[in-house]
């Protein structure tokens, strides 16, 4: 049998031949897979129109984000790139285009000489307050408002319950 660009595949698996290891549960599988349906496709979304109504995506929405909550609205470059989970050279790149639009600013840090402060300019500010207007309203319509405000407490009780942390805690990743 060829594949659609017509070569003749080297391997034909037999696919009955290995089964799964340690397969999910239903219950696990559902609830796996509901979770990464809903992220993805709010995802999808919130990177769709903030994007389209204000010129940055999730990324950046997600840096100045953690920024506006930081003590002084600064952080360290690492200290950015440990709360959005980004590598050296992602949140490198991350500050570079958001300091080039003026939304955020370096300067150096005068606890050390050495690292960097990423802070939140006043252009920053704005642009991120009627982003967050977007994001609510996207988050809102496609999952908030279907919930009760008992099945909001719930899933944030169970949220917490699974990772610990994931709700309470101020900042993300302990």
């Amino acid at each position: 049998m060829s594949d659609r660009y017509g070569a003749e595949p080297d391997v034909v698996l037999e696919l009955d031949g290995a089964p799964e290891p340690d397969p999910f549960t239903a219950g696990e599988f559902g609830a796996w897979r509901g979770m990464l349906r809903v992220h993805a496709t709010i995802i999808r979304e919130l990177e769709r129109a903030l994007l389209a109504d204000h010129g940055f995506g999730v990324d950046a929405y997600g840096v100045l984000i953690t920024l506006v909550s930081a003590p002084g609205g600064t952080l360290t470059i690492g200290d950015l790139g440990e709360r959005r989970n980004l590598s050296p050279s992602g949140v490198s790149r991350s500050v570079d285009r958001l300091a080039k639009t003026g939304l955020v600013q370096r300067s150096a840090n005068p606890a050390d000489g050495r690292s960097l402060l990423i802070g939140l300019t006043p252009q920053g500010l704005a642009r991120l307050r009627a982003a967050q207007v977007t994001h609510h309203t996207v988050v809102r319509g496609l999952l908030l408002d279907r919930l009760s405000e008992r099945d909001l407490k719930r899933l944030g009780d169970l949220w917490e319950k699974a990772m610990p942390g994931s709700v309470s805690s101020p900042a993300w990743p302990l």
